[in-house]
């Protein structure tokens, strides 16, 4: 009976420590399963657009002439035509920034501003006189041989990157239908000069593969 007793005990001890392990074993795996983290996505506020920086222009110019000759018959006013409407001309172009240094600027004084210069390109206009060149006297107010001469120098170095000439005619129809010069009247040889400015500003963009359209 004591032995039976003992067993009957034992059994109960055994019994009860085994449903301890199972009951502790599944509180763990609860615990374990219900808590679970979660990492809160980070809000970040709106990204900051970086500002492009504005771009240089392709192009800047300082555009000046030369006074005209003391000696030659070349009205005084001719030089600010040349050079406005050179520089008109110019500004046409997008992406082109123009300035005007005005009257003044002989080969050596382009050839230093050039020098002192680190972007801009200086153009140097000057208005010369086929008539003169070639040794024949030149008539009071006769425009209608003058031409606009361009040096284009480049920034710093004060190379010339190229060099040219424009002279605008304008034709009339005379009798028989052959074309002639029209030089009568000083408005023609104004108008001349200006087409010539402007043609020499085309051909300075033309320098750097600029065209402009009509």
């Amino acid at each position: 009976m004591n032995m039976l007793r003992i067993r009957r005990v034992l059994s109960l001890i055994a019994i009860s420590f085994a449903c301890a392990v199972v009951i502790s074993a599944q509180s763990g795996r609860r615990s374990t399963g219900g808590t679970t983290t979660s990492t809160a996505p980070s809000v970040s506020g709106p990204k900051a657009v970086e500002k492009k920086s504005p771009q240089a222009p392709r192009l800047q110019l300082l555009v000046g002439i030369d006074n005209r000759d003391p000696m030659s018959n070349i009205p005084y006013y001719v030089t600010d035509t040349v050079i406005d409407n050179c520089v008109r001309r110019l500004g046409d172009a997008a992406d082109v920034i123009v300035t005007s240094a005005g009257r003044g600027m002989n080969r050596a004084e382009a050839i230093k501003r050039a020098k002192e210069e680190t972007v801009r390109y200086v153009v140097w206009l000057q208005i010369g006189s086929e008539l003169a060149d070639s040794g024949r006297q030149q008539k009071k107010n006769q425009m209608d041989e003058l031409y606009v001469s361009y040096s284009i120098l480049e920034p710093g170095t004060a190379k010339f990157k190229q060099s040219g000439r424009s002279h605008h005619q304008i034709y009339q129809t005379g009798r028989g239908g052959v074309s002639t010069p029209n030089k009568n009247g000083p408005l023609y040889s104004e108008y001349a000069l200006k087409q010539a400015a402007r043609e020499a500003a085309e051909r300075v963009l033309a320098a750097f593969d600029i065209k402009l359209r009509d």
